[in-house]
């Protein structure tokens, strides 16, 4: 007879992804996991397979999250406002952070990605997915005349994705508003630089 699961999927998932996210992959163990999960190591592979495909499905749900988050770059609001609130909410969920864990998917990019295929094309996909966001909040600006750059939006905004990412790297290290918060301002200038 086949025996009921007793935790709910969702919730192992969201406590395996935050143990990958703080500890990375390579330092988390399987035990790291089945204790933090509350689960057993058969349950663990039994619902998620191994430690590698439960690391993909935890990064598969940091990227989903993730993508809510970047959908506010999607809305008809001022150009300007929309892309300086984002990047200074941005700057502080970085202050904010006790654990200094920077970006899952920015740490997964500096562990894993020059040695895992899967892991690496998440994290391009991601990325490409904010910077075309980025993108087309940049295009729409010009167009309306609130940015007044005439430099390529495209360009403009994987500039942007490279502040942002740096940010976390740098905020791991110093999560201080005014060490970041001076990487926004000047980076916001580019928008009305000649």
């Amino acid at each position: 007879m086949a025996r009921t699961k007793c935790f709910s999927r969702e919730e192992a998932l969201e406590k395996a992804m935050q143990a990958f996210w703080v500890k990375g992959y390579e330092a988390t163990s399987v035990q790291d996991l089945v204790d933090c999960m509350g689960i057993n190591r058969g349950s663990l592979y039994d619902t998620f397979g191994d430690k590698h495909k439960l690391f993909l499905e935890a990064l598969d749900q940091y990227g989903t999250g993730a993508q809510l988050r970047i959908d506010v770059l999607r809305q008809d609001d001022d150009p300007r406002e929309i892309l300086t609130k984002f990047m200074y909410v941005f700057m502080q969920k970085q202050v904010a952070d006790p654990k200094r864990r920077g970006c899952f998917m920015t740490n997964c990019a500096v562990e894993l990605s020059s040695r895992d295929d899967e892991c690496a094309e998440r994290v391009r996909v991601f990325f490409e997915d904010m910077e075309a966001a980025v993108k087309d909040l940049i295009a729409r600006g010009q167009r309306e005349g609130v940015f007044t750059t005439k430099r390529d939006a495209a360009s403009l905004a994987a500039f942007f994705i490279g502040i942002m990412q740096g940010m976390r790297v740098v905020g791991k290290v110093s999560p201080d508003e005014a060490v970041l918060r001076p990487m926004v301002d000047v980076a916001l200038t580019v928008l009305d630089a000649e």
